[in-house]
């Protein structure tokens, strides 16, 4: 997730000459960016099969392994509570969650059937979900009383398992995190905090202290827990106690923030002002050391050794751009003239999915960028949610297109 704060410049994108940075994390000298990417481990997460956090996984790669074969089809299409907008879907063992307005809602993967709903409590919107375990977590933005909570869904049913307090903070806007027993968010309002909860009952492992707490879906590894707010503030803690790893420090703070993408060793987070020219730094996992710059209006997507990169500004004709990790050298470039871009890329297979405002889900190859895919969605009304995003999962993309979810299938 990118807020709409955090990208304001445009179409370039490319990785600087040298490292730069701010605060205690930049040495004083340092080897080439170059030298220094050359030595970053190729190990990555391995895309999953199914959406279980925003962009697919905890990584928030927004890519899996399966594809569909062409033709596609759409094989059904639902408008889960009326007039308001649907945010990305949750899709694992055969059901669809996702989040519209004040409602949380499971959905039969094969009908497009509702099997329940949630509501949240005071009539607030649900932020966004997660999956692990059987279960769903998800967290409103408000509460009417002086905390929020953290709920935790039966993912079959429905049925509530257990809520607990996020103590310290009045605002949330970043999707929680699900992963080995431990469901992560960020919460904000006086200063910020992240919050990791037991994901069996509840329980307050622990709090960390940030620079504020918006809207950052965390980045969850065996080994780090990353977090990205304007400016940028960005943060790696201990996944099992909350301690600092390190902490690349902007030359500001405040509201606003954007959901980093773990690749390949190397964290791409928006909302920066930090590169003349470049609207996101490229961070290392390990220290938090600046390696580049990148644009993108959208949470970028990775597989395969490229990045897929959009950007949509104002008037200006929407790109998607394809680029080598770690060099980002461009591969190929697609220009949308006479449309525009308004999803997060997701890789399925050998091909880029991504939906424009104009009501089509467009398919791009992934080595070529050549089009594969147009599917007319219709008009969805307003794409505004807290969290674009589509999903993958039980053999099916599935696309929020305004109020509406759609599921679309390979011959």
């Amino acid at each position: 997730m990118i807020s709409s704060r955090a990208f304001r410049a445009a179409a370039a994108l490319g990785v600087i000459a040298a490292l730069i940075g701010c605060g205690a994390n930049t040495p004083p000298a340092a080897p080439s960016a170059a030298a220094l990417l050359k030595e970053l481990p190729a190990s990555g997460a391995s895309p999953a099969e199914e959406s279980v956090a925003y962009q697919v996984n905890p990584q928030h790669t927004g890519a899996v392994k399966r594809g569909l074969r062409p033709p596609l089809k759409v094989v059904w299409s639902v408008n889960p509570n009326g007039n308001k907008a649907v945010g990305y879907p949750i899709v694992a063992n055969g059901i669809v969650v996702v989040a519209a307005g004040s409602e949380l809602i499971g959905i039969d993967a094969t009908t497009g059937h509702k099997l329940w709903t949630q509501g949240a409590p005071g009539g607030y919107a649900w932020v966004g979900a997660a999956y692990d375990n059987g279960s769903i977590f998800a967290i409103p933005t408000a509460a009417s009383g002086s905390t929020v909570d953290m709920y935790a869904f039966d993912q079959e049913t429905g049925s509530p398992l257990w809520s607990a307090p996020a103590p310290g903070q009045s605002s949330f806007s970043s999707p929680p995190t699900a992963s080995q027993g431990t469901v992560y968010t960020g919460g904000a309002g006086v200063g910020g905090t992240v919050y990791a909860f037991n994901e069996s009952t509840g329980a307050l492992n622990w709090t960390a202290s940030v620079e504020n707490g918006d809207d950052s879906s965390p980045v969850v590894t065996s080994k780090g827990v990353y977090v990205s707010y304007v400016c940028p503030q960005t943060y790696d803690f201990t996944p099992s106690s909350g301690k600092q790893i390190w902490h690349y420090q902007g030359s500001c703070e405040g509201g606003g923030g954007s959901t980093p993408v773990l690749y390949q060793g190397l964290l791409f987070v928006g909302d920066s002002n930090m590169l003349s020219g470049y609207d996101g730094l490229i961070l290392t996992a390990d220290a938090g050391t600046v390696v580049g710059g990148f644009n993108s209006s959208f949470t970028p997507a990775f597989a395969a050794k490229l990045g897929y990169f959009v950007t949509s500004h104002g008037s200006a004709p929407s790109e998607l751009d394809a680029r080598k990790v770690p060099s980002l050298t461009l591969d190929w470039s697609v220009t949308l003239n006479s449309d525009s871009y308004v999803s997060p890329p997701l890789v399925a297979g050998k091909i880029v999915y991504i939906v424009t405002a104009g009501g089509s889900l467009l398919g791009y190859d992934a080595k070529s960028g050549k089009q594969k895919v147009q599917i007319t969605l219709g008009s969805g009304g307003s794409y505004r949610v807290f969290v674009v995003g589509l999903g993958y999962g039980s053999n099916e993309l599935i696309v929020p297109n305004g109020q509406y979810l759609i599921a679309i299938q390979g011959s």
